[in-house]
């Protein structure tokens, strides 16, 4: 009973504009105009994601806008910037490259850590650069970091000194929670297996000698990737979500960028 409680009150602070104190102490007031919140109510009721709903999501401590076309960011998201931070000196100038730009919570929390590195942030989706680009003025880094359309890292000629990604990393036969119907299957699955786009971009590590390389992945794929890899690096290094399962990976080619 709790959770649906609680995510009454998230959709009314929400829909009311009003923090949860302001609520409290208007318990007995009455809303003047409903129809809006009974939508939301119902589409809440139809699983749709709250976050989808209410056009927002917390992330890193920070609120960011979020609409349908951009995958929810999710809490384990957070261990992927932390992995990165704690190896990238704050001021650094790298170029740091990221790979499916969602949202853009990823290339944002580095701007706003490493003031001084170059970010460029790719996607195929314009659904999801719309998003990003939102987000991106929200915070006032339109000019930190530069958007661009494209696969992988078609559209990126520059040395990349760091590359990031977010990949989607579910196989695509993998049945899936309600939930998750609203979400874009362009963010969610990686193929027949699920670990093609992972492939990819550790083949474009290598290829383009990508002195690192920080990437979430499945729970499951972490023999996967260290098979594929057979051993050509310097380090890899993964690391555990809060649930105790595998979540992503830091490959490192060069000991020092």
């Amino acid at each position: 009973m709790e959770r649906p409680r609680r995510e009454a009150q998230l959709l009314l602070m929400a829909y009311l504009n009003k923090d949860e104190l302001w609520l409290m102490s208007h318990a007995l007031d009455t809303v003047a105009d409903a129809d809006g919140l009974k939508t939301w109510v119902t589409r809440r009721q139809k699983n749709e994601p709250l976050e989808y709903i209410t056009n927002k999501v917390s992330f890193y401590s920070q609120e960011f806008f979020i609409k349908e076309g951009a995958l929810i960011p999710r809490p384990e998201t957070e261990l992927l910037i932390d992995e990165v931070l704690k190896r990238v000196d704050a001021e650094s100038t790298l170029t740091i490259v990221e790979v499916g730009v969602g949202s853009g919570i990823i290339s944002i929390l580095l701007a706003q850590h490493l003031p001084k590195a170059k970010i460029i942030a790719v996607d195929i989706s314009q659904d999801a650069l719309q998003v990003a680009r939102r987000n991106m003025e929200l915070f006032s880094l339109s000019e930190r970091i530069a958007l661009r359309e494209g696969n992988l890292l078609d559209t990126v000629t520059e040395k990349i000194d760091l590359l990031v990604s977010n990949p989607p990393y579910i196989a695509d036969d993998e049945p899936l929670e309600s939930n998750l119907d609203y979400e874009p299957d362009l963010a969610l699955f990686g193929g027949s297996i699920g670990d093609e786009i992972i492939q990819k971009l550790l083949d474009e590590t290598s290829s383009r000698a990508i002195p690192m390389f920080a990437c979430e992945m499945g729970y499951d794929q972490k023999e996967k990737v260290a098979r594929y890899l057979d051993g050509e690096y310097t380090s890899l290094e993964f690391y555990k979500d809060l649930s105790g399962h595998d979540r992503g990976f830091v490959l490192t080619l060069e000991k020092n960028i």
